[in-house]
């Protein structure tokens, strides 16, 4: 397990702020995350690329055609005052190329962008436009972007990066395929999934609270999309969790109830159903995802 009692919790970042993707049909991706998910879109780039926000920051998916699906890049919000220069120093120290981008993308000026594996392209910025064009009142309309999985041949490499360089800690995994590493109070921000393909296996949003998992079904199904998974409540991380497909077969989850971490003493604050106590980082197994012991026909392993 992994030995993080005698670590200052210090991480260079504190939220995951946007994910962008790739996609062969815009339209119909942008459809499903403005009418389905409920974001805004807030601007449109040189090349069509869509940026759309939840309520509040400047965006926090993008969207930009492509020849097939992928994983563009992950934006994460550096601690306030990070000296971008400084830091493509330190990245070129740990042994990375990295480079600054001036207006690359609306709503950020500067930004550090690097590449810990093939595959996997970070953006680091400080400081993101906040027009808060407000949270819609149709679709899921969830409160935030919580947390992305990512699936990486280089995955002991990519997570490596996370909790050497960027200061993540680590707080579960499954079977030890799936890694599950924080840089805030949230039981996991990043989940590394070390498997051979390189991609996205889901990305995850936030709702206002467990009432509305039965509304985000039902709207769902409205719009013809199976739930595949869920919901119920997770091991790691303890959250009630349902999954869905974008138009792109990117798997979306829509959670709540996440455990919160306490760095201080390595563990998550105790809840009534937590099956022991203290919940420290521990292995579950892969047929322990779910905490109530529901089987669905869709395996989420395999996703």
């Amino acid at each position: 397990m992994e030995e993080t009692m005698q670590r200052k919790f210090d991480p260079r970042v504190f939220q995951l702020g946007y994910v962008a993707l790739e996609t062969p049909d815009i339209v119909r991706a942008k459809d499903h995350y403005a009418e389905t998910i409920g974001m805004t879109e807030t601007a449109t780039g040189h090349e069509g690329e869509s940026y759309l926000s939840i309520g509040y920051e400047h965006h926090n998916i993008v969207l930009r055609q492509s020849d097939q699906k992928g994983l563009g890049h992950l934006g994460f919000q550096l601690n306030p005052g990070t000296d971008l220069r400084e830091l493509v120093g330190e990245l070129g120290a740990f042994g990375l190329s990295a480079q600054i981008k001036s207006d690359s993308q609306p709503g950020i000026r500067e930004l550090v962008e690097v590449e810990p594996v093939p595959g996997t392209t970070l953006q680091l910025y400080t400081d993101i436009d906040a027009p808060a064009p407000g949270f819609k009142r149709t679709g899921v309309s969830p409160l935030r972007l919580g947390h992305v999985a990512v699936i990486s041949p280089e995955g002991p490499k990519l997570k490596a990066f996370f909790m050497d360089f960027l200061g993540f800690w680590f707080t579960d995994t499954i079977a030890g395929i799936s890694n599950f590493i924080t840089c805030n109070r949230e039981h996991h921000v990043v989940n590394v999934v070390s498997m051979r393909d390189n991609r996205v296996h889901h990305i995850a949003f936030q709702l206002k609270g467990n009432a509305s998992h039965a509304m985000a079904c039902d709207l769902l199904a409205e719009r013809g999309l199976p739930v595949k998974w869920g919901p119920t409540r997770h091991t790691a991380g303890h959250n009630i969790a349902g999954y869905h497909y974008d138009p792109d077969q990117v798997l979306i989850e829509l959670y709540t109830d996440m455990d919160v971490f306490i760095p201080e003493l390595n563990m998550c604050e105790a809840r009534p159903w937590h099956g022991h106590y203290p919940m420290t980082p521990r292995e579950w197994k892969l047929t322990e995802l779910a905490a109530w012991e529901t089987e669905f026909a869709f395996s989420l392993a395999q996703a």
